[in-house]
């Protein structure tokens, strides 16, 4: 039942929704192998839905990864108009005194903001970010095959 309810969803993927993309998944795109969507049906069927789902996780993350490996560079962004050359946009840490009636109660309101705010957890995306990346340089994608130069 769960085999049939999986292998139908991505039936009517393949068969309605995947030809409007205009592209196929990274993964196949620079290998050449099957789509991402073919090898998650293939492994359904081999494997059952809850192994065919995790061979099909670790198919996706390769397929996430050749992505951002392959992909083409993004343009360069363009400098606003109303930014000032010299102005860095950078954020004063304790801008509350705009909306409280005195200095005095503004000290106590960025106490309290820093009190609430924890602000050690601000860059630890980009930590995060940069170990993944790592990780990913870790992972094997095979080479690309010519097997569309042979046609």
């Amino acid at each position: 039942m769960m085999k049939t309810l999986a292998l139908s969803a991505i039936g009517f993927y393949q068969r309605h929704l995947s030809p409007y993309k205009g592209f196929c998944c990274a993964y196949c795109a620079y290998t050449g192998n099957a789509s991402c969507s073919a090898f998650g049906a293939r492994a359904i069927r081999r494997y059952g839905v809850w192994d065919g789902m995790a061979v099909l996780g670790g198919r996706l993350r390769k397929c996430g990864v050749a992505y951002r490996r392959y992909r083409p560079p993004p343009a360069p962004p363009m400098r606003p108009l109303l930014v000032r050359p010299g102005q860095a946009g950078d954020c004063v840490p304790c801008d509350c005194s705009v909306d409280l009636p005195s200095p005095g109660d503004a000290c106590n309101a960025c106490d309290t903001v820093s009190d609430c705010v924890d602000a050690k957890d601000c860059w630890d995306w980009w930590k995060d970010r940069r170990k993944q990346r790592e990780e990913e340089e870790l992972i094997y994608i095979p080479p690309q095959s010519d097997w569309r130069d042979r046609r």
